[in-house]
């Protein structure tokens, strides 16, 4: 097409399924499930101002998500020529509509809410494991690949308090509470394990160990999901069990008896659901769905 040219429906409706395969349904890692103000053109028909409008408004609610600012967007006022090239809406929106799938995964400042979904601990003693699984139950597979095609994810951070003043519990302590923080899931792809890449076993998600003598020592993520195929590249799955574990490979050679080879006081592992929000403009709220959470009790050997 040259500079000017007259915009098609086809034209049109090429820019307006990038931004809906974004901000709509969609399908795998692209979707948000967010209503749509823009609709398609028929091909012959007359692509109106209102078109262009209901066009921006979608480019807006999506960049807004993404970025938490709003997008140099051109606006068509009445009597405008349409046509291609710079400085015409159509060139505007498509390299829009491109950034817009290129980002899919990001959330903007302000766009999002953090919520503390599920807790459990465990006070006492233990010498070889604990462990605990997280079940995510989200009401289908859309739903799921919501939450984590807007950005969403989920935070574990756990902790070691009390106990014996051992140096075992201390390295325990140093490195849950201070050296991992927090260990984030999501469904960003090129992440090695993410949503979409889960299979029907479990994989490793994270894995840290302590330092000097306790390197044995490491504390462990693993995901599965309930994907329908050899993995959820396609997003088929609606559920997500991790399993988080507390591993104790340290062997106390030396001649102090226990508890310099266990490890006591309280662990405690906490789940937050980090979620996109935000306001669509015309009107209308950013809204997902949140799963259900269930969080087993810690157990030990």
């Amino acid at each position: 097409m040259a500079s000017g040219d007259q915009i098609y429906a086809l034209d049109y409706n090429t820019i307006r399924n990038k931004v809906a395969s974004v901000l709509g349904t969609g399908s795998g890692t692209r979707g948000y499930g967010q209503s749509l103000v823009s609709s398609g053109v028929f091909a012959g028909n007359l692509i109106a101002k209102a078109h262009w409008d209901n066009l921006r408004y979608d480019i807006v609610n999506a960049y807004l998500h993404q970025t938490g600012v709003l997008p140099a967007v051109v606006a068509v006022n009445s009597g405008d020529y349409v046509g291609f090239g710079a400085g015409y809406p159509n060139n505007n929106y498509d390299t829009l509509a491109d950034q817009l799938i290129l980002n899919r995964f990001s959330i903007g400042a302000g766009q999002s809410v953090v919520s503390s979904v599920a807790t459990q601990s465990r006070t006492g003693a233990w010498a070889t494991r604990s462990e605990c699984t997280l079940t995510v139950t989200f009401a289908s597979a859309d739903q799921a690949r919501y939450f984590f095609n807007s950005g969403g994810k989920l935070r574990f951070t756990s902790s070691r308090t009390g106990g014996s003043a051992t140096a075992q519990n201390n390295s325990w302590t140093t490195t849950l509470n201070t050296t991992i923080g927090t260990v984030a899931f999501g469904g960003v792809t090129p992440d090695l394990i993410n949503f979409y890449s889960l299979t029907t076993s479990y994989q490793q998600v994270y894995q840290a160990g302590s330092s000097g003598i306790y390197t044995p020592n490491y504390y462990r993520i693993e995901a599965l999901c309930n994907c329908s195929g050899a993995n959820n590249a396609t997003g088929t799955a609606n559920i997500v069990t991790f399993r988080i574990s507390w591993n104790d490979g340290y062997v106390d050679t030396g001649p102090e008896l226990p508890p310099g080879d266990s490890v006591d006081g309280t662990l405690t592992i906490t789940v937050d659901e980090f979620k996109a929000v935000g306001t669509m403009t015309p009107t209308g709220a950013f809204s997902i769905t949140s799963p259900g959470y269930s969080l087993s009790g810690i157990s030990a050997s």
